[in-house]
């Protein structure tokens, strides 16, 4: 399958229905956006690196309410913990 994608890679807001949980909804750029369907999920470990600069992250693939399809992942530490759109499949 042969999918085009526009690289974001900007830190988001993450709201939820309940945690823990998955995501119900972001807000990119002052806008929320719903969360219809979540469409794929994973969660890649680092354990090849020392423990203080591991990349643990959730990434999730999400449809939203404008019909955009976003990946996005959960930064798990060390360190702040955050969300970040990664980037945008373009139909």
């Amino acid at each position: 399958m042969d999918e085009s994608s526009r690289f974001i890679d900007e830190e988001i807001e993450v709201h939820f229905a309940q945690k823990p949980g998955p995501p119900t909804s972001l807000v990119w750029h002052g806008r929320e956006y719903e969360i219809v369907e979540i469409e794929r999920q994973h969660r890649r470990l680092d354990f090849k690196r020392a423990w203080w600069s591991r990349r643990h992250r959730d990434y999730y693939r999400v449809r939203t309410d404008t019909g955009q399809v976003f990946e996005i992942y959960h930064h798990r530490g060390p360190g702040k913990r955050y969300w970040m759109l990664y980037r945008e499949f373009i139909a």
